[in-house]
């Protein structure tokens, strides 16, 4: 198993406020940095177990420098659901999801018996090095335990230890493969409905702005029929041609043919709920809120420097 430890941090850091200047988090009496000294260790899961539940090191995902930050990922193997409230270890020792694919928990050091807090552990079968695929597996495992922290879904998130933990429980179960589809395809599932849910209306755009779309649908590969659909009866209603959604197809989908998209496309209706707003929505998430940005000085009054920045953070939110 691959992922890193931070050596200065033991426990749980705190956050300590002073007056007139910065807050900086403390731990063992020492500053540390929670965005720096990260090592990349590579240990048996008895081992890592180990070292978070009697070490008390604080643990995150597998990074190419010491540098905790999402660019800087690599793989995360051990994956952690934050239980707060709303769930005892007994009912956690009853519950289907832990018991199948569950690799162990440990109490944090708030733990008492009015606030029972701890961490659940899954162990992936295989490590998972895409970043997005990552953010769909925590996501889907916050909807199966309702009861966890919803803010701890992010792929280098800190999961401090407990040294010396008192109550914990040690596991050989794997998230299998096989569940790790699942959980994707869930969360895949939910953004989709929401799309179609949340319909935003667009005005009429220039010509430059419509082949944009075009060309950034052809390389937004979606592969779920829900949304490809979607994508048909928004570019619809905004105007655009069956031949438009034909090209963009073939980026979009791997097996849908031409014919296959004039289908969907005469069954669409434009006086329906799918809008062009949708399709914006959907760009925005792939590409960044800048995607739809016309790099044109004379048409959109943006300076050279302007569009540099723009193009160094297109996607960057």
């Amino acid at each position: 198993m691959k992922l890193s430890i931070h050596p200065k941090i033991v426990g749980k850091a705190r956050q300590v406020e002073v007056p007139n200047d910065r807050p900086y988090y403390e731990c063992l009496g020492q500053r540390v940095n929670l965005g720096w000294g990260w090592q990349n260790i590579a240990a048996d899961w008895a081992d890592v177990f180990e070292l978070i539940t009697v070490d008390g090191y604080a643990t995150s995902a597998e990074l190419k420098s010491d540098h905790r930050d999402d660019e800087q990922f690599v793989s995360r193997e051990l994956l952690m659901v934050d239980i707060d409230s709303g769930m005892t270890i007994e009912e956690l020792l009853d519950n289907t999801w832990y018991n199948q694919y569950g690799a162990g928990f440990y109490i944090t050091p708030s733990y008492n018996d009015t606030a029972p807090r701890f961490r659940i552990m899954f162990r992936l079968e295989q490590a998972e090095n895409n970043i997005e695929r990552l953010r769909k597996i925590n996501r889907a495992l916050l909807m199966l335990f309702e009861q966890a922290d919803q803010a701890c879904k992010d792929p280098t998130r800190i999961f401090y230890g407990t040294p010396d933990c008192a109550i914990k429980e040690y596991r050989q179960q794997l998230l299998t493969e096989d569940f790790k589809a699942v959980l994707i395809a869930m969360t895949e599932q939910i953004d989709a409905e929401r799309i179609v849910s949340d319909p935003v209306d667009y005005p009429e755009m220039p010509d430059a702005q419509r082949r944009k779309i075009i060309e950034l649908l052809r390389n937004t590969y979606v592969g779920q029929y829900p949304i490809w659909r979607n994508v048909a009866w928004g570019l619809k209603s905004g105007g655009f041609s069956l031949a438009d959604f034909q090209y963009v197809t073939q980026g979009m989908m791997t097996k849908k043919t031409a014919q296959d998209a004039a289908t969907v496309w005469t069954a669409g209706s434009t006086a329906g709920d799918v809008t062009m707003g949708t399709v914006i929505h959907l760009l925005k998430q792939h590409h960044g809120k800048y995607c739809l940005m016309v790099m044109d000085d004379d048409k959109t009054g943006i300076t050279k420097s302007g569009k540099k920045y723009l193009k160094r953070n297109v996607g960057n939110e």
